[in-house]
């Protein structure tokens, strides 16, 4: 059983990079027009505060859009794969790097579900026997550690689910596995953020506000 990111997985996340850059050049659109008001000494305090959240999102909005761009790139060259007797696994890692591994089922120790809602994952641990077959590669540098984090990068969620479930089907009896039935966490909706960050810039705004108001009374 082998995953790849399909065409249309890819398809999607150029349509959210390509929302991002939309958002950005809409930020930096009122930026422009805040700091023209800013300029000319009109509402001052309005328009500083709204020229500092402008340029906020822009590069919010610039950050995503290089993130998402970088992960259309690597998707192509990512893939999961289980044969008869181990599982195999390359993925990209931090500054531009790649993470690999082959690990032969009989090596396995346990499988852990990941519990972070909304990220489908799962960590395989290997054994620590020093002539074991299995590897963890950082680049083409070996690594010594024995916990792999195997993430959905691209593949669909039933895909990924039934690879995952697949894999605790073919690992032998003496393997742990840790985790649920259904993978129900994998599919709540991540925290947003976003709606933290425009909550706390709102309390910024109405704050300032309020006690002046009453401080007035």
């Amino acid at each position: 059983m082998r995953l790849m990111a399909k065409e249309e997985d890819i398809y999607k996340l150029m349509d959210v990079r390509d929302r991002y850059l939309y958002c950005a050049g809409l930020c930096l659109a009122a930026t422009a027009v805040s700091g023209y008001f800013l300029m000319q000494q009109i509402f001052y305090w309005d328009c500083l505060y709204f020229t500092v959240v402008f340029v906020t999102g822009t590069i919010l909005c610039f950050c995503q859009a290089w993130k998402t761009n970088r992960q259309v790139m690597e998707e192509g060259c990512c893939y999961l794969e289980l044969d008869g007797e181990s599982l195999a696994v390359c993925q990209p890692e931090k500054d531009g790097r790649y993470e690999s591994c082959r690990i032969f089922y009989k090596e396995m120790e346990k499988i852990v579900e990941g519990s972070r809602r909304g990220i489908p994952e799962f960590y395989v641990v290997a054994d620590q026997a020093q002539d074991r077959e299995s590897f963890i590669l950082l680049g083409e540098e070996e690594q010594m550690r024995q916990i792999f984090c195997v993430r959905s990068l691209g593949y669909g969620k039933e895909e990924f689910k039934d690879f995952y479930r697949r894999l605790r089907w073919e690992v032998p009896g003496k393997v742990r596995v840790i985790g649920t039935k259904y993978q129900t966490v994998w599919d709540r909706k991540k925290k947003r953020k976003g709606v933290y960050l425009a909550f706390a810039f709102a309390l910024c705004y109405l704050l300032p506000k309020l006690l002046l108001v009453f401080g007035m009374i």
